[in-house]
């Protein structure tokens, strides 16, 4: 019989409380003191270190530099781009008081930072042969949250959020894309999400934004994530600051700007797609542990043993995360343990093992145990085995959203579906007055706008197009 604290709650039994199973069994957060914050344990922190690592080889091919920038500004810096403010207007905390001391002057803590790069900008670029200027930060951000899930929706949260500045709008409009399928590539490659890519329309696009490109991860429960977005802010910006500089005919300009970001949602997304009635499961590349080594015995002192898979360690460590786990817990808890935390290869490896000179390798998205003879544990078998965990949380990830997608020919359709838990494409002319009516009786939004090659009607328009609308649910 299964112990309490080894049992995930069947996700068709119940999505929610399968989810913080999860979370929590596999140790990656416990609830922070505050309303939609939370600690990141050990384990995770791994995982969102990763992503940073991974992110952060690409942003440098790009030429694009670290930096880090107050939490904490002047609230009439936020103030002076209106669109932007009323977007972001009822999840910013203000801090009106410090001790007893009521302010003159209101501060806010950093929901976003678009105001405060284009602060540093114009403080620090004078002519236009010093664009472009590329730059990322990686650091927290508060949004007051009502509804809050951890990773998915939070209070406070991590993320990146890169920021440029150009001599004209191709050039802007052009890193914009770059960006954008810089952020695709990571999400299918290295998270192995699937990914619909497309720009949002007027209503959901990013406030002060003149365009927004997203990113959109469909999950196990047929709701939509947005994983990352790519922003073309034209001269928005700078016009709120009288932001100009010099060009080569040394007449001041306006310079165009974008900005970009992921966050820590990304795990939620990995959570909500991968995972399965044992636990967490994780791509490769971003797994703490690629490999973890357990003993097949409760004896500390098997000196030939502990030799033996201290030697298959220090071998494996270059090129691989690996991990022995010598604890004092039972084979049979360590073996649930690492299965519940996604390990993509567990080798089991005891006496019998070794006279066999034979391990015992279980992948993550497998049933059965294999036996692998010594001579064939090279790098290159490894490598193998990771590929194939790796494309079998692709086929299934993939398996999902194909599941979910459904085309519907008119708005009576398109309820329904989101009422069955369905991602539904249609193709559309921009209606924002019918977006808002679609939103409040359904919950769904559009999700993405992208053209397809062939024309035909749109379900909110006598006319053919090919443009297409996606409509889901949202985290």
């Amino acid at each position: 019989m299964k112990k309490d604290n080894d049992i995930i709650t069947p996700f068709i039994k119940d999505p929610i409380k399968w989810y913080n199973d999860i979370i929590f069994k596999a140790e990656l957060i416990i609830y922070g003191p505050t309303k939609g914050t939370m600690y990141f344990r050990p384990y995770s922190f791994k995982i969102w270190d990763l992503i940073i690592k991974n992110l952060t080889e690409e942003f440098n091919k790009e030429g694009i530099e670290e930096v880090k920038f107050p939490l904490i500004f002047p609230k009439s810096l936020l103030d002076k781009e209106k669109n932007h403010i009323e977007g972001f207007a009822p999840e910013v905390l203000v801090i009106t008081q410090i001790g007893n001391k009521k302010l003159n002057d209101f501060n806010v803590i950093r929901p976003t930072s678009e105001m405060l790069f284009s602060d540093y900008f114009k403080k620090t670029i004078k002519t236009y042969t010093q664009l472009p200027i590329k730059l990322n930060q990686w650091v927290n951000v508060v949004r007051w949250e009502n509804n809050t899930r951890p990773f998915l929706r939070n209070s406070e949260f991590y993320w990146q959020e890169g920021h440029t500045v150009h001599n004209n709008e191709k050039e802007a409009r052009k890193f914009a894309f770059i960006i954008h399928n810089i952020y695709q590539k990571f999400l299918k490659d290295s998270l192995l999400l699937p990914v619909i890519s497309g720009e949002k329309s007027a209503n959901e696009r990013f406030a002060g934004a003149i365009n927004s490109y997203t990113q959109e991860t469909i999950l196990k429960d047929g709701q939509a994530l947005q994983s990352a977005t790519s922003h073309y802010l034209g001269d928005n910006f700078a016009k709120s600051i009288n932001f100009k500089i010099q060009n080569e005919k040394n007449d001041f300009f306006y310079p165009f700007q974008t900005s970009w970001g992921t966050s820590t949602r990304l795990i939620g997304g990995i959570i909500m797609t991968h995972s399965d009635d044992n636990g967490l499961v994780l791509p490769s590349k971003i797994a703490p542990f690629q490999i973890v080594i357990i003993k097949i015995t409760d004896k500390k002192n098997d000196n030939d043993l502990n030799s033996f898979i201290k030697k298959l360690y220090l071998k494996l460590r270059n090129k691989f995360r690996v991990k022995i786990d010598d604890s004092n817990q039972s084979f049979g808890y360590r073996i649930k343990n690492w299965e519940i935390k996604g390990v993509p290869i567990i080798f089991e490896i005891g006496k019998k093992e070794i006279s066999n000179k034979k391990i015992i390798l279980k992948l993550r998205t497998e049933n059965k145990k294999r036996e692998i003879k010594l001579v064939d544990l090279d790098n290159k078998n490894i490598f193998n085995f990771l590929k194939l965990n790796d494309k079998n949380i692709l086929e299934k990830a993939l398996l999902n959203f194909e599941n979910k997608k459904i085309w519907i020919k008119n708005l009576d359709e398109l309820k329904k579906n989101i009422d069955d838990k369905r991602v539904c494409y249609c193709y559309w002319f921009e209606d924002s007055n019918l977006e808002d009516k679609i939103k409040k009786e359904t919950g769904a939004t559009i999700r993405l706008l992208y053209h397809e090659k062939n024309q035909s009607l749109a379900i909110n328009n006598k006319e053919k197009t090919t443009q297409v609308a996606v409509f889901a649910r949202s985290y």
